[in-house]
């Protein structure tokens, strides 16, 4: 017996990740990771940065990192919109690195509360994509 599936659009902001259909999904969120199947009820949530993971509906295992973005769970669709999404062989991790080292200099100067917060949106991508890069590719 087939697994039921459902329908996933990841959207970034420089490009469409994924659509298509799938039959699990895990999303990195202020509270965890939060998992879906199909018919899940519905749900809206903010995502943080971290890994996606989704099986697709043919059985092939994808796991991509992610910035901060939203999700909507409705009528057996799924739709992620977040700043940046990238597969392992995606991330750069000299970039990943150097972006850590900036963050961590802006966040020494003394700033306002927006660009802190915004500096620290920053080192947290930059963390994610590092410990997403080892993770997967050494």
């Amino acid at each position: 017996m087939a697994e039921a599936k459902y329908y996933l659009r990841v959207i970034a902001s420089d490009k469409a990740f994924y659509n298509g259909y799938v039959t699990s999904l895990k999303v990195p969120t202020i509270d965890g990771r939060e998992g879906f199947l199909a018919h899940h009820s519905q749900i809206m949530l903010a995502i943080v940065p971290g890994e996606i993971d989704f099986t697709t509906s043919d059985g092939k295992k994808v796991t991509a990192v992610c910035g901060n973005g939203s999700m909507i769970f409705a009528n057996n669709r799924a739709t992620i919109l977040v700043d940046t999404c990238e597969s392992p062989d995606e991330v750069d991790k000299r970039r990943a690195e150097e972006a850590l080292e900036r963050a961590k200099e802006r966040l020494r100067q003394k700033q306002s509360l927006r660009e802190y917060k915004m500096t620290q949106a920053s080192m947290a991508r930059a963390l994610s994509r590092l410990k997403f890069k080892d993770k997967y590719i050494n």
